[in-house]
């Protein structure tokens, strides 16, 4: 009886350790297929720009001369570029965790379902 329990305790526990892995390999996955997107605004983004070299010479530091709106844009776009190349690597290290998750108790959990079928067959 409670080699009976113990099996069914371990089925449970590989079980639900490979359906959070499944479930985290779903959201990883879906991070890597459509990434998330960047928080700020280009308004914003240029406004910072801009104010960065008058900041700088409030605080009697050399400023360079304010950048032009060519270089401003060409910045941002390379920045959201490297966010999402970010979140899309994140995906996938977060996709091979979730893997590991699904693929170390599966076969304990095949096994001791086999165990469990032995146990029965032996019962009858």
């Amino acid at each position: 009886m409670i080699r009976k329990i113990y099996l069914y305790l371990v089925l449970f526990a590989t079980l639900m350790m490979s359906i959070g892995g499944c479930v985290g390999a779903f959201m990883n996955l879906s991070d890597i297929v459509v990434p998330q997107g960047y928080y700020q605004d280009y308004a914003s983004y240029r406004e910072m720009r801009l104010q960065e070299p008058a900041k700088l010479r409030a605080e009697g530091k050399p400023a360079p001369e304010p950048a032009d709106e060519a270089t401003i844009r060409a910045d941002y776009e390379r920045m959201v570029e490297e966010q999402t190349q970010q979140t899309r690597r994140r995906g996938i290290n977060g996709l091979i965790k979730s893997l590991g998750w699904i693929v170390i108790p599966l076969p304990v959990f095949l096994w001791y379902s086999r165990k469990l079928k032995e146990e029965r067959g032996a019962d009858v």
